[in-house]
């Protein structure tokens, strides 16, 4: 496959590259990495803030089961994780899909020993 591209274009990713101490392949396989990352990672809110907008008593219907949002719709939804995550994983591979609790996201407490000086 050839890949076509300005002139000034490949100056810049010959420089980023060069700049960075690595090959153009790496860098541009790191760039797409990073791209690929952040649109999943967009997605997943806008799924999640989707599921979280739909009517409370449609995520009733849910309560004490996950769901799998992609594009926003429920594609699917379960008791047990696990399972669920295979199924959509059979039915979309790796296609960044959301999967949460239906009753939205769980509120996480972490608790740090606090450190003191003797």
């Amino acid at each position: 496959m050839v890949l076509q591209i300005s002139e000034d274009l490949a100056q810049e990713i010959e420089q980023e590259a060069k700049y960075r101490g690595v090959t153009i392949e790496k860098f541009l396989q790191t760039v797409v990495r990073r791209e690929r990352t952040m649109a999943a990672r967009e997605k997943m809110e806008r799924e999640q803030q989707w599921w979280l907008r739909q009517p409370l008593d449609l995520r009733v219907k849910y309560q004490g089961q996950y769901v799998a949002v992609h594009n926003q719709e429920m594609v699917d939804h379960g008791v047990d994780e696990n399972e669920l995550h295979q199924r959509v994983r059979a039915r979309y591979g790796n296609m960044p899909i959301l999967i949460m609790p239906a009753e939205g996201p769980l509120d996480l407490h972490i608790y740090s020993p606090r450190l003191e000086h003797t």
